[in-house]
């Protein structure tokens, strides 16, 4: 190929950065996404369990297979155990704070409170889509944490409050969780019902997952029984994927193993999730597995000969199982794994608090008040 005029040098280093940029790997380039994939007390302990369990062979869950991981220490600003409320308060908004608040960091002399503004929020305020699936209560800390700002986790009727009272943007678009019967209760002491509050809001309410789609633009589904995660978080990633801006979505799992056997069968679903989130969410996208505090499960023992699954009778308080469980959240590390741009920034011992930063600089944003 000839270019008259041009200098012979010129034209050789023009099309060699040409083919090193067309190589650039995908941290390079800014996040347009952001999946953060919470599991409740889904610390190392409950994830090298549920992957013998559910395979019979050690570090065989997809997330242990993540191409960048860190160890993330859990300490609130008053404890050195967090709660949920403080755990996912310090990753979506960068502050420790106090056992039981969410997204609110207190005066020092505790008589007052500052909100700080979450991670959701900045997406609102750019005009990405935002949504929050749990399989626990919509109001509960975790998922509260993304969008309200109470002195204490229990004020129910307040987050829901909130939720329909943002401070940037329209609030969350895609709402997927349980906690019906409370959202009922709460909305009863205001005259009305979920349904007529959230249809005012924009929403389209139901209790069926499956209705969210590539074709939703708002919807809130709260309901009081459990539902597959798979599915539906497929419905609120087709659905979030049509702003061209982006969208930030945050997946909470229970991996609470007081009942041993619900919670590693959970940490196993989160681990299929992660995967099939990982294989549609696309190359602009950063995911994020992390965990807001540990858990006091341990393995004891099992031979590894036989299946473990037939070893392990699921209860906490048989003295013979090789799995045992103090019914209480621990304050050791927890793993974080990412993929995606921004990913190769989650590495080393860090505070909870720096997930934050890692996912604001993935986006290319900077924190304001």
């Amino acid at each position: 190929m000839r270019f008259p005029g041009v200098p012979k040098v010129s034209i050789v280093l023009a099309l060699g950065w040409l083919a090193v940029a067309g190589t650039l790997p995908a941290n390079a380039r800014p996040a347009r996404n952001v999946i953060i994939l919470l599991g409740d007390a889904g610390g190392l302990p409950t994830l090298s369990a549920a992957g013998i369990l559910a395979h019979d062979r050690p570090q065989s869950l997809f997330i242990q297979s993540m191409p960048n991981i860190a160890l993330s220490d859990t300490s609130s600003l008053n404890r050195w155990v967090t709660d949920s409320a403080a755990g996912m308060t310090a990753i979506v908004t960068g502050h420790k704070t106090n056992n039981g608040m969410v997204s609110v960091i207190p005066s020092a002399d505790g008589s007052a409170v500052t909100r700080v503004k979450t991670l959701l929020e900045y997406a609102e305020e750019r005009g990405l889509s935002t949504g929050v699936v749990t399989n626990m209560a919509i109001w509960d800390a975790t998922p509260a944490a993304c969008y309200a700002h109470v002195a204490a986790r229990s004020s129910k009727d307040e987050i829901f409050r909130q939720l329909l009272a943002p401070r940037f943007g329209n609030g969350v678009d895609i709402l997927i969780g349980k906690g019906l019967a409370d959202a009922n209760a709460s909305f009863a002491k205001l005259g009305t019902t979920p349904a007529i509050a959230f249809a005012g809001a924009g929403y389209r309410f139901g209790g069926d997952p499956a209705a969210v789609t590539r074709d939703t633009r708002r919807a809130a589904v709260l309901r009081d029984e459990d539902f597959a995660a798979i599915p539906a978080v497929e419905g609120a990633i087709a659905s979030l994927s049509r702003n061209g801006k982006g969208y930030f979505l945050m997946v909470e799992w229970d991996m609470h193993t007081d009942d041993p056997q619900k919670g590693l069968r959970h940490a196993v679903e989160m681990d299929d999730l992660v995967r099939r989130v990982s294989a549609i969410a696309g190359e602009d996208t950063l995911i994020l597995f992390v965990a807001d505090h540990s858990f006091g499960l341990k393995m004891r023992g099992g031979v590894r000969a036989t299946p473990f699954a037939s070893q392990f009778t699921g209860a906490a308080e048989d003295k013979e199982s090789p799995i045992a469980v103090e019914d209480t959240h621990t304050g050791e590390e927890v793993v974080a794994a990412a993929s995606g741009p921004g990913s190769e920034k989650v590495r080393g011992f860090l505070p909870n608090t720096r997930l934050f930063e890692i996912m604001m600089r993935a986006l290319g944003w900077s924190a304001t008040r």
